[in-house]
Formats: C-alpha cells, sequence, structure tokens
C-alpha cells in the first residue's frame, strides 16, 4: 500500500503515538502506555497493532521470543495527510476560513496570537523568495 494512501483510525493513532514516542515496544508495553487514557484491554491493543501491521504503518519482529513493534511512517507524514483531509472535509480545503474559525471561536492568549503573527510574517517572506 502506498504510505500516502494510509488511514489511520483515531484509535489506531493513539497506539501509533506510543510508537512515536518510542519505539520499539511490545504489545504489552504499549497497553501499559495507554492504560491510563484508554479502557482498552491487551488483545484491543493487538488488534489495532494487527490492523496497523496490515496497513504496513508499523512492523513487528521477534526480539527474545516476543513480538516487537515499531513505526514505519513518519508522524509528520501521518500529520500532514490527516490534517489535508480534515482540511478539505469541513473547510473545502480553503486554509483561511479554517484559521479564521479557529481565530474566532477560541479564546487565544496573547503570547498565541503573538506566534501566529509570526508565523504569518515568517511566511509571507518565505513565499516573496
Amino acid at each position: 500500500m502506498k504510505k500516502d494512501k494510509i488511514t489511520i483510525s483515531p484509535s489506531e493513532w493513539e497506539v501509533i503515538e506510543v510508537l512515536w514516542e518510542q519505539s520499539p515496544l511490545s504489545a504489552s508495553e504499549i497497553f501499559d502506555a495507554l492504560k491510563d487514557q484508554t479502557t482498552w484491554n491487551n488483545r484491543t491493543v493487538r488488534s489495532f497493532l494487527d490492523r496497523l501491521e496490515q496497513k504496513e504503518a508499523v512492523a513487528k519482529e521477534k526480539k527474545h521470543g516476543v513480538n516487537v513493534y515499531k513505526p514505519l511512517l513518519k508522524r509528520e507524514q501521518c500529520l500532514r495527510k490527516e490534517s489535508r483531509s480534515f482540511l478539505e472535509r469541513f473547510f473545502s480545503g480553503n486554509p483561511v476560513s479554517m484559521m479564521s474559525h479557529f481565530i474566532e471561536k477560541e479564546k487565544l492568549s496573547s503570547e498565541q496570537i503573538e506566534k501566529l503573527q509570526k508565523l504569518l510574517e515568517t511566511k509571507q517572506k518565505n513565499d516573496k523568495k
């Protein structure tokens, strides 16, 4: 499967997020990392890992008789694809509409507003080059 065509569900995202932070890990280690934030059991984690492996998003190998997993996709790759999908679904692909929505609807601190202004200034400078 082409890496840019892989779709990761929200639950699978939680699993692969653990692997992006640290890998390789066993299913039990992933379960331990997630047990305080989910109601999943070890079998559920293994099911998500199986799906991610079938999608070629993670690889499995034996180490000391235990299956360990590592991500085959970079977080940035997946984030870019998911961001694009979100932008297309909810804002017809228009980043200005999305940003306007969040800026108007969310409470922003002075620091956050300043950071956004700097990002836009940097973007404007880089696009003029």
